[in-house]
């Protein structure tokens, strides 16, 4: 890529393949992170690292300055907060505190990093319609793609990708909670599943879509949208079956029925406003039940997007996580 390149949550799941996929090729690189210490400390020795947090303004005009090109990955991607504020300051106002210093700071490019969440699903939840309000993840995400929009309705280059289902070798983090549902499986730990009807969702791995987020920036349209997803859509069940065959651990899974895992996500919330936190919600457990299977046509097509087989990334994955004790 051209002149230097300023990214944003360098230190999360997906920001640390990308970070590593842009030194391997020298690129002239700048990181905005709170933490340096959470970097690569290869890559550490070859980038520009700005030290703060993309929510204050100062830090972040500082860390645009001179930038030809911005990748904003940096999010509040966890299924609930104790301070829901947290999703707006960090997925809505932060963004638009960076679009407005990018605009100042003359950035040629910005790619913002999205979900598919935020894109309709095939087939929505079977479910009432007091259940099918957005998770405030998703809500703030799309508010996020909003204010992307008007930056180049107002003249601005930038374009939106939205990564699928993320696994990869990497900490087993809300980021990284499929390969987390791997390591569960073939150590015989996962062994209730939702009865989801076998709806389908697409995988991709970590490295697709760093590599998804290079070619965007160099060829893709702006004001585009394009998914970053995997050459597969499979059910969850599907997707058990194939982790357990290559692992050669398969175990049987009790379907939960979806009334019985809205009551148990229930109880999840109520317990979580203690302090304890939890994975699941009423909202997360609807965008499980809803048909996510994903068309990578355009990506293909528009930025040469070449996504792995399943099965070769889930290999590597699970081999990763055999040789870490998993």
């Amino acid at each position: 890529m051209n002149g230097l390149t300023l990214v944003t949550g360098a230190t999360g799941f997906i920001g640390s393949y990308l970070v590593r996929r842009l030194a391997r090729v020298n690129a002239s690189l700048r990181v905005l992170v709170r933490r340096p210490g959470g970097l690569d400390p290869e890559v550490a020795q070859r980038v520009e690292i700005v030290k703060g947090d993309v929510r204050d303004p100062e830090v972040v005009a500082k860390a645009t300055q001179g930038t030809h090109t911005v990748l904003h990955l940096a999010a509040c991607a966890r299924a609930w907060s104790r301070n829901p504020q947290e999703f707006t300051d960090v997925n809505v106002r932060a963004t638009e505190q960076l679009l407005d210093s990018a605009r100042k700071a003359g950035v040629q490019r910005f790619v913002h990093v999205s979900t598919v969440l935020t894109l309709p699903p095939y087939r929505p939840a079977p479910l009432d319609d007091s259940l099918r309000r957005p998770t405030p993840y998703e809500e703030t995400k799309l508010a996020g793609e909003r204010l992307v929009e008007s930056y180049v309705a107002g003249g601005g280059d930038a374009l939106i990708v939205h990564p699928t289902r993320v696994y990869g070798p990497g900490p087993l983090t809300d980021a990284n909670d499929v390969t987390r549902v791997v390591a569960l499986y073939i150590a015989g730990r996962f062994r209730v599943r939702l009865a989801d009807n076998d709806v389908l969702a697409n995988y991709v791995h970590a490295a697709d879509v760093a590599e998804g987020i290079v070619l965007a920036a160099q060829r893709g349209r702006s004001g585009a949208h394009y998914i970053l997803g995997g050459q597969e859509n499979l059910a969850l069940r599907s997707f058990l079956e194939l982790a357990g065959e290559i692992a050669g651990r398969r175990y049987r899974t009790i379907a939960l029925p979806a009334a019985v895992a809205l009551v148990v996500a229930r109880a999840a919330e109520l317990w979580a406003r203690l302090g304890s936190g939890t994975p699941i919600t009423r909202g997360w457990v609807r965008v499980l039940l809803e048909d996510r299977r994903a068309d990578i046509t355009a990506s293909r097509e528009e930025l040469g997007y070449n996504p792995r087989p399943l099965r070769d990334g889930l290999f590597e994955t699970i081999r990763w996580l055999q040789s870490n004790g998993s």
